[in-house]
């Protein structure tokens, strides 16, 4: 009798683990699966904004399917953080991407300003895509007895561009000034600068910063962080650095220098040799100055303030910016693009632009320079190459009135 007792309370044992084992595993199941499908609509959701014009600093919140929706976006650099959050049952899942302007059919290979002057191609020049340029169009040139080499004047579509450039949304310059004037430091945690540093987007951003310069030598740095010295940068090629801000009036990155990064200066922004900055990187110049009414404008300032040397790869934007507009010197060069340098993504210049290089993508720009053999020639692309992008799905500068596209998920 005891011994049949002991048998029967050995196997309601093992049916009781049995149950409460299945029980633990539905249960698993069913928060995994609810975590999966949370995750799932936040994904949703930030692809759904991308055809809204994202408004930055707006906080959306919504109900669905019994789950809380929060909807945030924030500038990264020259990109919009848009932050995704799901809760259900008092768990939060959270998801965060980088998006930027989608290319649409219309969109640019080449927007020249219409300065009433026809663009000139030289040499090995090629256009290709839907160029907008002035009325007068392009036509073939030669300096110092190099000719136009090109087959056609453009492989493509021409429109007819107008005075101005296609704007930038004005809020990103808003937060532009506010980036180079320190504004964001209150709202950032201070860190000291470390050999190895890591921050996740989910968390508050830091921020190092510096009276003096500081020169990224060993560090090994990467995340939410915003690197900004009140005198200059200097990036060695031992530096990594991935998905960082720099910001600091002057930027010199040396020859070799390898990483993710967007960089903003306000003075002085020099890109060394052999270069290479993995998508979504920024090159971006604010000139703040005002024009000088004394300066002579009949001679051409050869002390050129952005520039990016050969064979320098950059896979995002390079961006030069004017404050205070000004027509009268139009010899001086602003952006210097190298032979040998590439960018796959796009070019945005309010100033003169040596081009040189070669661009997937698309340039925006003022004025070309051609800077050869001791003349300037305005409006004449030496060498240059304007290509198509290879990236279907690339997402640019934040344009006003534009959709968007994701460029990159953050950690």
């Amino acid at each position: 009798m005891q011994f049949a007792l002991l048998i029967s309370v050995v196997i309601a044992l093992i049916l009781g683990a049995f149950l409460l084992l299945t029980h633990v595993q539905s249960f698993f199941k069913i928060k995994s699966n609810e975590l999966i499908q949370a995750s799932e609509i936040a994904n949703q959701h930030i692809l759904q904004s991308l055809g809204d014009s994202l408004k930055t600093g707006d906080t959306i919140s919504s109900e669905q399917q019994q789950k809380t929706l929060k909807l945030n976006s924030n500038f990264y650099g020259a990109w919009t953080k848009v932050y995704a959050q799901v809760q259900s049952h008092n768990r939060k899942v959270h998801k965060s991407a980088l998006v930027g302007t989608a290319r649409t059919d219309r969109s640019a290979n080449l927007y020249l300003a219409n300065t009433n002057s026809p663009l000139v191609v030289v040499g090995n020049t090629r256009i290709e895509g839907n160029a907008y340029v002035p009325k007068q169009g392009l036509k073939a040139g030669n300096i110092s007895g190099n000719y136009y080499q090109g087959s056609r004047l453009y492989y493509g579509s021409v429109f007819e561009s107008k005075t101005t450039l296609p704007q930038l949304k004005k809020e990103w310059i808003s937060y532009l000034e506010s980036l180079s004037n320190g504004s964001f430091i209150d709202n950032l945690d201070n860190i000291t600068l470390e050999r190895d540093i890591e921050n996740s987007f989910y968390t508050s951003g830091q921020i190092i910063i510096s009276p003096s310069t500081i020169v990224l030598g060993n560090e090994k740095i990467a995340g939410n962080i915003i690197i900004q010295s009140n005198t200059a940068i200097v990036v060695e090629p031992t530096a990594t650095l991935q998905n960082v801000i720099l910001v600091a009036p002057k930027i010199i990155v040396k020859d070799n220098t390898k990483g993710t990064m967007q960089l903003f200066a306000s003075q002085k922004l020099t890109i060394g040799k052999n270069c290479y900055f993995n998508y979504p990187s920024t090159i971006a110049f604010y000139d703040q100055t005002r024009p000088s009414p004394t300066q002579n404008y009949n001679t051409q300032n050869r002390d050129i303030d952005f520039s990016i040397d050969k064979g320098t790869l950059i896979e995002g934007s390079v961006v030069y910016l004017q404050k205070h507009t000004s027509t009268q010197n139009r010899i001086k060069t602003h952006l210097k693009m190298a032979p040998g340098t590439e960018v796959i993504g796009e070019i945005y210049c309010q100033g003169s632009m040596d081009f040189e290089g070669i661009v997937r993508g698309a340039v925006y720009t003022q004025q070309f320079i051609a800077n050869q053999s001791g003349s300037i020639y305005l409006n004449h692309i030496y060498n240059g190459k304007i290509l198509t992008n290879p990236i279907p799905n690339y997402a640019g500068l934040p344009f006003e009135n534009t959709s968007n596209s994701v460029a990159q998920w953050l950690y």
